[in-house]
């Protein structure tokens, strides 16, 4: 993916059909249309942006979360994780988009990996969620922007 004016992806597997079914992967700086400025629309539609760590946290404390647990780095919360996968009660329906490694890996679509990124950078590297299948938390840290992460839309 390169700063060239068109929105480049990753779909998993290279399969186009994937994308269809979980979305496509980006790295950090395609999503952000290499712009580091924490909410920016991104590749996201015109009216929204990909929405910050704070965003994030917003939605865990309404989910429960308390404000330690949301600034916290790691596994954080009680159950926030499986309120916003498929089937929980957010309205978010978090799927298991798997996840694409620096390089060309790519790892556990439909199992057991959705990380999905935010537009707050920390360094070279952005603001992450990380939800598991068998776990009910948030994973949030840092991460390597080079690799492929889901994108979320928020309206502004």
């Amino acid at each position: 993916q390169t700063n060239n004016s068109i929105i480049e992806k990753y779909c998993y597997n290279n399969d186009e059909a994937n994308c269809t079914t979980y979305g496509a992967l980006y790295q950090w700086n395609e999503a952000m249309q290499y712009t580091n400025t924490e909410g920016s629309q991104g590749i996201c539609p015109t009216g929204s942006h990909i929405p910050s760590d704070n965003d994030w946290k917003v939605l865990e404390m309404q989910l429960g979360m308390t404000q330690a647990q949301a600034d916290a780095t790691g596994w954080r919360g009680t159950d926030q994780g499986t309120q916003m996968k498929v089937g929980g009660n957010s309205g978010l329906n978090i799927l298991f988009a798997g996840s694409r490694s620096t390089g060309t890996t790519f790892n556990y679509i439909g199992i057991d990996d959705a990380v999905w990124t935010s537009s707050t950078a920390s360094s070279t590297e952005s603001y992450v969620r990380y939800f598991g299948s068998t776990t009910a938390t948030i994973y949030r840290n840092p991460y390597n922007g080079a690799n492929g992460f889901s994108v979320r839309c928020l309206k502004n």
